[in-house]
């Protein structure tokens, strides 16, 4: 993506939405969001750095934005398998992943939401934000030919979204190691996503929430 410089705040609706970061000012808030959620209020990550964005994976990532009131107050980093290949990979193989011929891979990281929102339930996001982030993941995927999703994730920090992206349709690949580049001493482990296996579900299962995923949302503004 190439990022253009927007010295004037895009204005968005008051109201809930998802959306891909386009602009410089978007950048300045996932920063912000780093440096407030894994930096101030988990340890993760140094607060006082330099752009914490900026990495390696940067050129090959696309984020994705909450906003509630106007206010932005989650984030998530999909990552596109390219040269530099995974961030999973810096910690561990993927080859077991790799393994089946025709898989287009992703990584979906630096999921978080700001502490007062995360058990909110909205109109426009009626499963949370977290699940709203979920569905923006899966549509932006979709749109872009993406058959699965890898996630890394600790296995036992209070804020892990394990237990949710499990019941979800992530699997377990079997795939532990430690996250040396957070200051984290849990273990981590790899999760795989098929999106055509869930994209299923939503005509197998009378399941509100599958409903919600696929159906096509206002409030879910990922395509380009």
């Amino acid at each position: 993506m190439n990022w253009r410089f927007d010295p004037v705040q895009k204005i968005r609706s008051n109201e809930a939405a998802i959306y891909l970061a386009s602009s410089l000012s978007d950048l300045h808030e996932v920063d912000r969001l780093w440096r407030e959620v894994y930096g101030r209020e988990l340890g993760w990550l140094h607060a006082d750095k330099g752009t914490l964005y900026g990495d390696r994976y940067h050129p090959h990532s696309v984020y994705l934005l909450a906003t509630v009131g106007g206010s932005v107050v989650g984030t998530m980093r999909l990552v596109r398998d390219a040269q530099q290949g995974l961030p999973v990979e810096q910690f561990v193989p993927i080859d077991k992943i790799r393994a089946e011929p025709g898989r287009r891979l992703v990584e979906c990281q630096r999921l978080m939401i700001l502490e007062a929102y995360r058990n909110q339930r909205l109109s426009r996001m009626p499963f949370g934000i977290l699940a709203a982030l979920v569905k923006g993941c899966l549509h932006w995927c979709i749109q872009n030919d993406v058959s699965h999703v890898v996630a890394d994730l600790f296995t036992g920090t209070q804020t892990t979204p394990l237990s949710p992206l499990l019941a979800l349709g992530f699997t377990e690949t079997g795939l532990e190691f430690i996250d040396t580049q957070l200051n984290e001493p849990d273990r981590s482990i790899a999760l795989l996503l098929h999106i055509g296996e869930l994209f299923s579900r939503s005509f197998r299962s009378d399941s509100a929430f599958y409903r919600y995923l696929m159906a096509p949302d206002d409030a879910i503004d990922v395509y380009t």
